[in-house]
């Protein structure tokens, strides 16, 4: 019997993508909502911003790439 891939939890996908989580507090929540709307980017767009711009403060390409990104 084949083993099942659990992709919530950094297994493959079958698009090759891997998921991140993490847990926020409600008002963290909500302040990332609201630059959500405002900036009328969706979420993933913004975690991707954010992750590129930790790689660069780090002296690292910003080489991050969500799944409806087209570049870096």
């Amino acid at each position: 019997m084949a083993k099942k891939t659990n992709t919530k939890s950094g297994g493959k996908s079958s698009t090759g993508m891997k998921y991140v989580q993490t847990r926020l507090t409600e008002d963290s929540w909500r302040e990332l909502q609201t630059l959500r709307i405002e900036k009328g980017e969706s979420l993933q767009s913004l975690i991707v911003e954010a992750l590129n711009d930790l790689m660069a403060k780090n002296g690292r390409k910003r080489s991050i790439v969500g799944a409806n990104d087209d570049e870096a």
